[in-house]
């Protein structure tokens, strides 16, 4: 026989007999394997101005009662008589800035909102906003100022930033013209805390810029924060504060600068090392300059690290 067909026809009788031996079963063939594909669940959308322009905003912080009011296209007004007992009229400005205020990686926003209750003063603040699930959720706000001027609204590494002029203790109240940078951070979804105050001294910028480290920086106890004025304080002292991550107060104190005379330029460090009293998470370490007058801040800065 012919080689090569013997070979097959082999095969072909050894397959024959297998499926003739009571018992013998051939497996099927296997189940083809699918997997689902995994699907992120989506982002939560950017909120639009017109959902600010329409949402629900807390004014209990001017009304001193609980208080909320739902704009209608930036507007709400309890009447049309200015001159009426109650009358309220709210809206928000033009201004509005994104971002992301809880560290959730979704952008927030911040809006200005005035408030007048009849009369010529309109008394404003500055409104963080969450975005929770694509919606507007007004958290904090804080007040500005009387008819202030805000040039300019930011959000940068969860900070509020503006730059604004208002009242000083010798401005008429219809004219601000005392020219201050702030910026405010959003503490328990309740609470916007002032971060950073600096204005102007004889003309020239009054600050405290703390250069090192640098904000939302990871670091690891013991370490030194580090900075400068740009003019001297009163008997070369600053004050310090040192938050946990709920804005708890832990520790403050003074620091020194190395301003050689009065007024002028300066540095300082602090070393800073709470191991001891297990502060960890989001610390802030603020500095301040306190009017000698009245104790109000008169410069303010601040850095928020990332403690293990």
């Amino acid at each position: 026989m012919n080689r090569k067909l013997f070979a097959p026809l082999l095969t072909l009788l050894l397959v024959t007999l297998a499926c003739a031996i009571p018992g013998t079963v051939t497996p099927p063939d296997p189940e083809p394997v699918t997997t689902e594909p995994v699907v992120p669940p989506p982002a939560a959308a950017d909120l639009t101005l017109d959902q600010l322009r329409n949402a629900t905003y807390n004014i209990t912080t001017f009304s001193g009662a609980p208080q909320t009011v739902t704009l209608a296209d930036g507007v709400y007004a309890s009447s049309s008589d200015p001159m009426a007992a109650d009358y309220l009229y709210v809206s928000i400005g033009d201004l509005v800035a994104y971002g992301d205020l809880n560290y959730d990686n979704v952008p927030d926003a911040a809006v200005i909102i005035g408030i007048n209750a009849g009369g010529t003063g309109v008394f404003t603040y500055i409104a963080a906003v969450l975005n929770v699930g694509g919606s507007p959720v007004h958290a904090a706000s804080v007040f500005i100022d009387d008819r202030p001027m805000i040039n300019s609204l930011a959000i940068a590494s969860g900070e509020i930033l503006a730059q604004t002029v208002i009242h000083g203790a010798e401005d008429p109240m219809c004219c601000p013209n005392t020219p201050v940078e702030q910026g405010f951070r959003l503490y328990n979804g309740i609470e916007l805390a002032l971060t950073r105050r600096a204005g102007q001294s004889g003309g020239l910028p009054r600050a405290i810029n703390v250069t090192a480290p640098l904000d939302l920086a990871a670091v690891s106890y013991p370490f030194t924060v580090s900075g400068s004025v740009t003019v001297g304080p009163f008997e070369n002292t600053l004050g310090y504060n040192i938050y946990t991550p709920d804005n708890t107060l832990v520790t403050s104190g003074s620091v020194m600068t190395d301003s050689p005379n009065p007024g002028d330029p300066g540095n300082f460090s602090l070393p800073v090392d709470l191991s001891a009293a297990g502060v960890t998470g989001r610390v802030r370490i603020e500095f301040v300059e306190y009017s000698m007058m009245d104790g109000a801040v008169v410069t303010l800065d601040s850095v928020l690290v990332n403690v293990p």
